[in-house]
């Protein structure tokens, strides 16, 4: 019983993680540039979206890999992302 309760803890701590590890949703726009970073000491990636808003301002702001693939300049964010 005692494995069990554990087990249900750990198992709800992993997905509470991942989910936390996911950055938000940037506004919505028009993609004028992507960046993507090395980052040798961690040898990980960091991927940016910049948009062009409504109101003509610019917003950067990280996302996952998978949405950086997706989203080419021109295009429309968050619609690019499906």
């Amino acid at each position: 019983m005692r494995r069990l309760k554990l087990l249900a803890v750990s198992v709800t701590a992993a997905a509470l993680a991942l989910t936390a590890c996911q950055p938000a949703q940037g506004p919505a726009g028009t993609v004028t540039a992507t960046h993507r970073t090395y980052w040798s000491a961690t040898k990980q990636w960091t991927y940016k979206l910049t948009v062009r808003k409504e109101d003509g301002s610019s917003a950067t702001f990280k996302v996952l890999r998978s949405t950086y693939k997706a989203c080419d300049k021109g295009e429309a964010y968050p619609g690019c992302a499906s």
